[in-house]
């Protein structure tokens, strides 16, 4: 045998029983899994390998999935952990098998690394059928393009999703299982507004074949205001006066359901009538004049007066005189 052979025979040799390997038991009466760690990633975070997975009756290998960026944690007796979902953001094990189609069979998710949203963990997804596992792009989509693992609710027999972007936008969603694909039918966007006064939600919920949207605002818990006046109406829905601090103090008007979401905003000019005691402002051609018994609404075609039921505790319009705003003027 040649110098060059036996070499190359050496830095095989040393490569193999360079890696670390791991048999992972216990999650499957059908399946076992082989994980192998490439030599010098044992310590590091996140481990370059290669996956395999097994059937048990005669150790044929059906599927094998190389990431740089495997991770797991190793339970009390040196044994990697499996079926671990801690949804979020928590703990999410290397293989987890469940019934994610709802048809009784149990199917496999195998981490291919950290791709998710954040650097999460993501997932290849390999459902269970009468002739073995068979890979599924659908379900795959939803381990890849949203934050970690999906989530599955037994009892109502749905697959629910969670995304973001930053501090202040996220979106989740809610999939049924049709033809053995999921299929989205509720997906809630919420986010700041640019204005750091409202958060903005999108709905869209499945009627039919198609998805139909409807937006909406609420105002958000910390933001930056205080009420000036308000008016509660007959059919709980009231209209409140702030004051918002940002780089300069500005007045703004909502109109809120009884479920406080706003049906009317508005931030441009008022106009406060001291002697009359009236806070004026147009929006879209139609005029609205908040006295001390309600709203007169002035529109092109008639004139609507909507009567306050009562007045916000501690709230008075004759405290907008002595305010300096940059969109109010007084008069």
């Amino acid at each position: 045998m040649n110098k060059y052979l036996i070499s190359m025979l050496i830095l095989v040799s040393i490569s193999i029983f360079g890696q670390t390997k791991y048999e992972i038991k216990g999650f499957s009466e059908k399946y076992i899994g082989v994980l192998t760690i490439d030599k010098g990633f044992e310590e590091e975070v996140f481990k370059k390998g290669e996956i395999s997975i097994l059937k048990k009756d005669n150790k044929e290998s059906i599927i094998k999935i190389n990431s740089e960026e495997f991770t797991f944690d190793l339970d009390t007796n040196g044994n990697i952990q499996t079926n671990v979902l801690e949804l979020p953001y928590g703990e999410q094990s290397i293989i987890i098998y469940q019934d994610f189609n709802f048809d009784g069979l149990k199917d496999l998710a195998i981490m291919d690394g950290q791709y998710s949203c954040y650097h999460g963990p993501s997932f290849q997804i390999y459902l269970e059928s009468d002739t073995g596992l068979k890979h599924s792009a659908e379900f795959t989509r939803l381990a890849q393009e949203y934050c970690g693992m999906f989530q599955i609710d037994y009892k109502t027999k749905t697959i629910n999703t969670m995304t973001k972007s930053g501090c202040c936008w996220h979106q989740f969603s809610t999939f049924e299982v049709k033809g053995n694909k999921p299929i989205a039918m509720r997906i809630v966007e919420n986010g700041i507004n640019s204005n750091g006064i409202t958060e903005d939600y999108v709905e869209k919920n499945r009627v039919g074949n198609k998805m139909v949207e409807e937006k909406h605002s609420y105002l958000t818990h910390d933001a930056d205001i205080i009420e000036v006046y308000s008016l509660t109406f007959k059919n709980e829905k009231q209209m409140v006066v702030y004051r918002a601090f940002s780089f300069e103090d500005y007045l703004f008007y909502i109109f809120i359901d009884k479920n406080s979401k706003i049906e009317l905003m508005y931030t441009d000019e008022f106009v406060y009538n001291k002697k009359v005691e009236t806070l004026t402002f147009t929006n879209k051609d139609i005029t609205y004049q908040i006295n001390k018994n309600g709203i007169i609404v002035n529109t092109a075609k008639k004139k609507i007066n909507m009567k306050a039921v009562s007045v916000g505790e501690n709230t008075t319009l004759s405290s907008l005189s002595n305010l300096t705003l940059k969109n109010l003027t007084i008069e």
